[in-house]
């Protein structure tokens, strides 16, 4: 991938993009491998929002059945078994423990008959899926075995357990990302770092976009016979200058990363408020989450105030006794702003997707797309592209996202592949690179070896506790669109992703990209200022990566 401006102005699009998030990727990934003409600009860097607040888990629609909710629950199965099909290398299966209390609705009755629904409901769950990568069906286990099993679960009143089994997204940003490399390999023109100022209009139809480069000075005016409106929580910014909105309410989400050492398996937990909170294990830590906003927020307002984290903190030692977490343990805050359902007085996360076409309002060639499910991002997408070829006068062209691999997804044994690639490659690289870096590039994880190859210190670990290797920070920075530290840090690679990576290791970075993107040492020392940044929980961090 490559940051070419002049190419957002060389011809009339059918169809242009706004949003460079995981609903945003995957309209432009669908609409181009579908062969319509693709442009797609993001104001920060792919992947950077909302889509990089979540909780890492790939969910197969299990508590939808709870409200017999049939058709959200397929959709989510579907949805799971594809992301399967198309990365298998980026998932993993986990399982997940809630406990049982005596209750009619949340007991042990209740969750066998909601294991036999879902049995029913999710026959077809491992169809086309690898032997690793199948999900047995849910169980529910005695006290005895939940509480010796499960040490973490609260013991007060437990009754046992329910134990299922969804995935965790081992490495959640290179899939985002995916989608990315994908729309391009398809013909779709992508650019980061490009702020959509206003939409273009002639008359009562939408041509487009005015669009100013953050990274410079340059304004450009993009063009296409079709709009989509894919910004997240500031969905309805870009249509204040037409005069109109989406009305759809916004609260805030965050997710807690920790430095505690974390099991084999997700905990469930429940607050005495109600809400159901996960401790997930992700790259050999305790991740927590959601904590939601009890009331609706401004989209921009994106920052989370450290009461906030230590009103979660103390939720989920009330979830989990046995915990005793403090603000000291948090090593990195995920958070973003998300589509807010608003029912009673009270402010909840909304769980289906909004779409909007603004020829109702007025304004033909517009449609505005939020949603708050990571799962299922792919299957929306196909939705919106299915409107899309419905406003345009080309033929119809079937849907392949759901079956087709995506960039590095060839793989049909993740363990023969580390296997292989250690055979080859293992000799001289940290023990944890070759596992790493099946996960993160899959069956393309010879690109990073041909580069390491080239010099003996970028087959080198560059932090004592992450498997990241100077070889994909050089790729990130040649070949995927990754202007700053930053992106390659906390995105590209998880040399970031736990946490603050050390003084010595970002200096180590920042030398290798300095010398791949011509940096002074003055732009090196502002680049690693502002991940220390991230790391902070004023709004100015905040900002960096939501």
């Amino acid at each position: 991938m490559t940051r070419d401006l002049d190419r957002l102005t060389a011809t009339t699009f059918d169809v242009l993009v706004v949003g460079g998030g995981i609903y945003g990727l995957t309209i432009a990934y669908d609409a181009a491998q579908r062969g319509l003409s693709v442009v797609l600009v993001e104001r920060n860097d792919f992947g950077s929002g909302t889509s990089f607040n979540h909780l890492r888990t790939i969910h197969g629609g299990l508590r939808y059945l709870q409200s017999l909710d049939i058709g959200r629950a397929r959709e989510s199965i579907r949805e799971r078994r594809a992301i399967a099909r198309i990365a298998p290398q980026a998932v993993r299966p986990l399982p997940f423990a809630v406990p049982l209390y005596r209750s009619l609705s949340r007991g042990k009755l209740a969750m066998r008959a909601g294991f036999l629904l879902d049995r029913l409901v999710a026959f077809d769950r491992n169809r086309g899926v690898l032997p690793s990568h199948r999900l047995a069906g849910g169980r529910v286990v005695s006290r005895s075995h939940a509480a010796q099993r499960f040490p973490g679960l609260k013991r007060q009143g437990l009754t046992g357990a329910a134990v299922f089994h969804d995935y965790v997204t081992t490495e959640p940003d290179r899939y985002t990302l995916s989608f990315a490399l994908a729309a391009v390999e398809h013909g779709a023109v992508l650019a980061n770092y490009v702020e959509a100022i206003a939409p273009r209009v002639d008359g009562a139809r939408v041509t487009g976009v005015t669009a100013r480069d953050t990274l410079g000075t340059r304004t450009v005016e993009i063009a296409a016979k079709l709009t989509v409106n894919a910004t997240g929580g500031r969905v309805d910014g870009l249509l204040k200058p037409l005069g109109i909105s989406t009305g759809i309410p916004m609260l805030k989400a965050m997710n807690l990363v920790t430095r505690r050492d974390a099991g084999d398996e997700a905990l469930g937990g429940r607050t005495a408020s109600g809400r159901n909170l996960f401790l997930v294990p992700w790259r050999d830590r305790a991740l927590f989450g959601t904590w939601e906003s009890e009331r609706t927020c401004d989209p921009d307002d994106t920052g989370v105030a450290e009461r906030d984290v230590v009103g979660f903190i103390a939720e989920l030692n009330q979830a989990f006794p046995a915990l005793d977490l403090t603000l000291a343990d948090i090593t990195l805050v995920h958070r973003g702003v998300v589509p807010a359902a608003v029912r009673g007085g009270r402010v909840g996360l909304e769980g289906h997707e909004q779409i909007r076409d603004h020829s109702m309002q007025g304004f033909e060639g517009l449609l505005s797309v939020a949603g708050t499910k990571f799962t299922t991002a792919r299957g929306v997408a196909e939705r919106v592209t299915d409107r899309l070829f419905a406003k345009l006068p080309q033929k119809p062209v079937p849907c392949r996202t759901a079956t087709t691999p995506l960039p590095g997804g060839s793989v049909r044994d993740i363990g023969l592949a580390i296997a292989d690639a250690r055979r080859e490659f293992d000799e001289g690289l940290p023990t944890d690179t070759i596992p790493h870096l099946i996960a993160a590039y899959g069956s393309r994880y010879r690109d990073v070896m041909e580069i390491a190859a080239t010099r003996p210190e970028w087959r080198t670990r560059l932090a004592p506790d992450s498997p990241v290797i100077g070889a994909e920070l050089v790729l990130a920075a040649r070949r995927e669109m990754a202007p700053t530290l930053a992106d390659i840090v906390i995105r590209r690679t998880p040399l970031g992703a736990l946490g603050h990576p050390g003084a010595a290791a970002l200096a180590r970075a920042a030398a290798i990209v300095a010398a791949e993107l011509g940096w002074s040492e003055d732009r090196r020392r502002q680049e690693i200022a502002a991940i220390d940044r991230v790391y902070t929980l004023d709004g100015a961090a905040n900002r960096a990566i939501t």
